[in-house]
């Protein structure tokens, strides 16, 4: 059970009607009662946090009027036992998911296990059935993380907790790019209109600065957000051609330059090799076309960067590559592509993938 759902048990159960008629006892040395108005030691006296009996005397207490007709602020344990009940009163039932075993082990196996948003998690339950039949909201299952009341779970699990992303369309200044006749700035138009398939965003996931150079090429399709993860020896432009030349091996030239439009990338050394990525390996004519977004800049490369983020909860900072093998890397690139987004209204981007290149 979570933090915040305990202490407010704790403070609840704390003080009972017997015992605030002990507490105003010891406040106002009563008979049989020495007198006690130090929070600390009537904390110990009641086996509670110090703060707890702050807080209960607060709310106990209320404008005594003297014999002439002065007032004074007094803990009153008749009231006090009032204003609990009626805060008990208005707390309302129980919540659904501490009732329910079934939907708290069906949620805790999305989000602590396979790494799903309570998104995902609700429309994976909506189309494959909720547990006893009653549907909750993604409002409700965020409030239930957030308020620890899913037993194993808890706001750490949630994916890109607290990133903010860039406005799209937002001005800066930029500096000049590295090579200017392939700049982001000359790339077809069509490319930033996210219905229009075939466009993708590239980068690299590298390890630790004491590991072997051994990476990731990472490639995300900006219409379906479909992902391709393949190894790479090391960063060079090489290693990067070689990467796209067994794509191209793979699904034919023609395939290739219809599904591989455009690609856009930061300025890494990888990338360089401009001729060798947009050359055909196979009848030696143009392939695709390569574009750098501008330095500094990894908003223009926005849904790759965020892919990249996911990517680090299967290899995480400081990752060694050369103990990581293909099947792993295969592995979490399906979860990606497996995984209901909002913006595809629940759809996974292996589906819109599969619709795309059908067309």
């Amino acid at each position: 059970m979570g933090s915040v759902a305990q202490k407010r048990r704790k403070e609840n159960s704390c003080f009972d009607h017997r015992k605030r008629m002990l507490l105003e006892g010891y406040l106002f040395g009563k008979t049989g009662f020495p007198k006690i108005t130090c929070r600390t030691r009537l904390a110990a006296i009641f086996k509670c946090d110090r703060k707890t009996v702050y807080n209960e005397i607060r709310r106990g207490t209320v404008e005594h009027t003297r014999s002439d007709l002065s007032t004074v602020p007094e803990y009153n344990a008749e009231y006090a036992q009032n204003v609990a009940d009626g805060r008990n009163a208005n707390r309302g039932s129980v919540p659904r998911i501490m009732l329910d075993t079934a939907l708290a082990r069906e949620l805790r196996r999305y989000i602590a296990e396979e790494n799903y948003s309570p998104y995902a998690a609700v429309a994976e339950l909506d189309a494959k059935g909720w547990p006893g039949g009653t549907r909750v909201s993604e409002k409700t299952v965020y409030n239930w993380v957030n308020g620890g009341l899913i037993y194993g779970v808890s706001r750490t699990d949630l994916p890109n907790k607290g990133v903010k992303h860039r406005e799209e369309g937002s001005k800066r200044r930029y500096s000049r790019a590295k090579c200017a006749e392939h700049s982001i700035e000359n790339r077809p138009k069509e490319a930033d209109d996210r219905n229009n398939f075939g466009h993708w965003e590239l980068d690299t996931v590298k390890g630790g600065k004491d590991t072997p150079a051994e990476c990731l090429l990472t490639m995300t399709e900006r219409r379906s957000r479909n992902e391709i993860a393949r190894k790479m020896p090391d960063a060079k432009g090489r290693s990067t051609v070689e990467v796209l030349d067994g794509i191209e091996r793979q699904i034919g030239s023609e395939a290739f330059r219809r599904i591989f439009v455009t690609m856009t990338c930061d300025g890494g050394s990888e990338f360089m090799d401009i001729e060798g990525i947009e050359r055909s390996c196979i009848d030696g004519k143009k392939r695709t076309q390569l574009f750098f977004a501008h330095p500094y800049t990894a908003c223009e490369r926005g849904t790759n960067e965020n892919h990249n983020r996911i990517l680090r909860r299967f290899f995480p900072k400081g990752c060694d590559f050369s103990k990581v093998t293909d099947e792993e890397v295969a592995r979490a690139e399906r979860w990606m592509n497996s995984y209901p987004r909002r913006i595809h209204g629940g759809k996974t981007p292996a589906m819109i993938y599969r619709n795309c290149c059908a067309l």
